[in-house]
């Protein structure tokens, strides 16, 4: 029994020791209940602000934050919470307590006053010593100010007063503590381990009259801290001064780098350092770089790079970006060096070095961040066409965040699909339908936006933050959709679902069209500043009459006007000077299907409707019915004329085409072929059509009235609106 006794106390003692062996445990807990947890606990709150961007405050999650030192501290001492700056609650508390870097980790009492702040990544050890001595009053900005204002001068009181200066933006009062606690040490304690911090945390070259010191005195320091301790630090210094000598900046002076260079290799001649570790290897990268061959240097450091340290080949690879006004092979080089170690190198390394990778290859990149509420982690499918081809990418996501990169030259729209088995919709044919949204990527921009998705609804977009280019294709594609264009989307997601047929709501799809080219024609006129207006006007140029065409594009500025799509609407504008509006139709001279000759200038007097259409073409055709009931209405005030151009080149095929056509579609008016006696009158040219189907209106002073481009235009409404009836 008495065993027994024993063996329960010994688990109830045991099992509350290792609840603490868990790391930090962070409480989901709102500030105000972290209060009052704190007041009934008798202990302060700590706040971890963190984004789900920063490198450094993963690492601390990951690596600190799990320890069970660090857990067994923190737990017996705060309330921990653990607040995203960006999201919730937490952009309020930041902005109270003046957040601006990340990690950065506050210490409050229970009624939410500051008691100590830090920030950056630190070791456990570290970190919890920071902390700890943070809060302790002695240990304090306070109380470090004032023991050493009374004139204490310990190693450990030296350093932290020291360091608290150097944190607070007093870097020349944090050098000249240091300096006079060092010159007022006689020789005996220089070199003594507690004051070792002198040279591994305040001496940072080997150019410091520290570090000379350590040099001049290598034996005696490695008899009082050890050779494993001392030498390290030497190298450390002498491989710093190397550094520069390898990277690919600047050009080298052929006078003062190789007498630096020489004067350096005598110091690490003179160190005698048991292990030299990669410093040969260094010394030969240097030597070529002196020598000037880029091609010549990117090979030897592509030969030594196994041998370096890892710090070694990123101080190589970031010096590479100052190679980009190199030529196009050196720069290939260059590029293909770094991408090649990219994958050694994480966090904030990795993407200063990606960086330099798209600098290297003429790129920038678009990075697109979107929390979405519905969803903590899943994948996406990227997807985009970019000159012609069709790319895609996928990506992981967790946390509720999605974060894609993308590189290039050029501004494309793409589409991100959510394959996440909480959105996944099963269909009729038997597959999963995931809902996507749309987005633009717009190289050397950002944005952050929130994503609405619900299983079986059309995804949301919400802005933030980020590109004026971005905001304004999210503002025009999301925020200004009109009700009919939401209600369409959803109608269309429904049938792909249930297998319905979309082409049964033929009122449903005029009404979203209708609303989406008021919605386009309007951002257009009312935006000329914005790139999405230059874009749209190039995409939809055939809505818009070109003398209001050619007005929107004079008000847009120079730059959107020197962009490709700003050339490519100037190019239209220019052909198009003959053929608008207002101008005088040109003359020409045809034969009919029947062989009757038709002349445009004999028609003066007459409205003259000309339909620019082909027999491959299928809105031309679809067009034909409704063509034929205004033929029936109109044939008394307006002459029709049908002009067909064939997509061959054989004229008998041709007119094959076209007479096999004319007769399917029951058209029995003026029917032309453009392709016979094109040398002499080519009507498409004539009449600058880039599109099919076309209707051109001419009044009877043969003027051009109207020109109505495409299936979607009902040439009736113009009829009535000319004719007055």
């Amino acid at each position: 029994m008495r065993k027994n006794l024993i063996l329960f106390w010994m688990i109830a003692v045991i099992l509350p020791l290792s609840s603490f062996a868990q790391g930090v445990d962070f409480k989901s807990l709102t500030m105000k209940e972290a209060q009052v947890v704190a007041v009934k606990e008798k202990k302060m709150i700590f706040i971890d602000f963190y984004t789900t961007w920063c490198g450094p405050c993963k690492m601390m999650s990951s690596e600190v934050f799990t320890q069970d030192q660090v857990g067994e501290y923190f737990n017996r001492t705060f309330v921990n919470l653990k607040v995203d700056a960006e999201k919730g609650e937490g952009v309020e508390l930041a902005k109270k307590y003046q957040v601006k870097a990340y990690p950065t980790f506050v210490v409050l009492r229970a009624d939410g006053t500051e008691v100590y702040r830090t920030a950056g990544a630190r070791p456990a050890d570290e970190f919890v010593d920071k902390i700890r001595k943070g809060i302790d009053p002695k240990w304090s900005p306070e109380g470090l100010t004032r023991r050493y204002e009374k004139g204490e001068r310990t190693p450990e009181l030296v350093n932290e007063y020291a360091l608290l200066q150097m944190e607070t933006g007093n870097g020349e009062i944090g050098g000249k503590v240091v300096q006079e606690y060092f010159d007022k040490l006689s020789d005996k304690k220089r070199v003594k381990p507690e004051n070792f911090f002198l040279y591994t945390r305040y001496t940072l070259s080997y150019k410091d009259p520290k570090a000379d010191y350590v040099f001049a005195n290598k034996d005696r320091f490695i008899k009082a801290n050890g050779q494993e301790v001392v030498e390290p630090l030497l190298y450390n210094w002498l491989r710093q001064e190397m550094i520069p000598f390898v990277m690919a900046k600047g050009v080298p002076d052929t006078g003062e780098n190789l007498k630096a260079l020489q004067d350096l290799e005598t110091k690490i001649q003179k160190a005698a350092l048991a292990n030299l570790g990669c410093m040969s290897e260094l010394d030969e990268i240097a030597r070529v770089r002196w020598e000037g061959d880029l091609k010549a240097y990117l090979d030897i450091c592509r030969e030594k790079f196994a041998s370096l340290e890892s710090k070694d080949r990123f101080s190589i690879l970031l010096g590479l970006g100052a190679l980009q006004e190199e030529n196009d092979a050196i720069k290939t080089l260059a590029a293909g060096l770094l991408r090649d170690h990219l994958d050694e190198f994480e966090n904030t390394n990795r993407r200063v070095l990606y960086m330099t990778l798209l600098n290297l290859e003429g790129k920038k990149e678009y990075r697109l961040r979107a929390s979405i509420d519905g969803v903590k982690k899943g994948k996406v499918t990227v997807s985009y066409f970019l000159r012609g081809k069709f790319e895609r990418e996928d990506y992981e996501f967790d946390n509720h965040m999605i974060d894609i990169s993308l590189a290039g030259r050029d501004t494309v729209a793409a589409s991100v699909r959510l394959l996440c088995e909480e959105l996944a919709c099963p269909t009729a044919r038997g597959n999963d339908y995931y809902p996507h949204f749309n987005f633009i990527v717009v190289p050397g921009e950002a944005a952050v936006v929130k994503v609405d998705a619900e299983k079986g609804k059309v995804a949301e977009l919400e802005w933030q933050r980020g590109g004026a280019i971005s905001h304004d294709f999210v503002r025009l594609n999301y925020d200004l959709l009109e009700a009919d264009e939401r209600d369409y989307n959803q109608l269309v997601m429904d049938n792909i679902i249930r297998g319905g047929d979309i082409r049964d709501y033929p009122d449903e799809f005029q009404a979203s069209w209708d609303a989406g080219k008021r919605r386009v024609m309007a951002f257009i006129r009312e935006n000329t500043n914005s790139f999405i207006s230059v874009m749209e006007l190039w995409e939809h140029y055939i809505w818009f009459d070109e003398n209001e065409a050619e007005d929107i594009y004079n008000r847009f500025p120079e730059n959107l006007k020197a962009s490709p799509y700003g050339r490519v609407i100037a190019q239209r504008l220019e052909r198009s000077k003959d053929s608008r509006t207002g101008q005088p139709a040109k003359n020409f001279v045809k034969k009919d299907m029947n062989g009757k000759t038709v002349s445009l200038e004999k028609l003066r007097g007459k409205y003259v409707l000309l339909d620019f259409w082909g027999s491959w073409c299928g809105p031309c055709r679809a067009s034909h019915p409704h063509l034929k009931e205004l033929y029936e209405k109109y044939k008394k005030q307006v002459v029709f004329i049908n002009v067909a151009q064939e997509n061959v080149k054989d004229l008998n095929e041709a007119r094959k085409l076209w007479k096999t056509a004319v007769k399917e579609d029951g058209m029995t008016w003026t029917q032309i072929l453009n392709n016979e006696g094109r040398d002499e009158y080519d009507v498409v040219r004539l009449f600058n059509i880039s599109s099919f189907p076309t209707k051109v209106l001419i009044d009877p002073n043969g003027v051009v009235v109207s020109r109505m481009v495409g299936g979607m235009v009902d040439a009736g409404e113009i009829l009535k609106k000319v004719l007055g009836k």
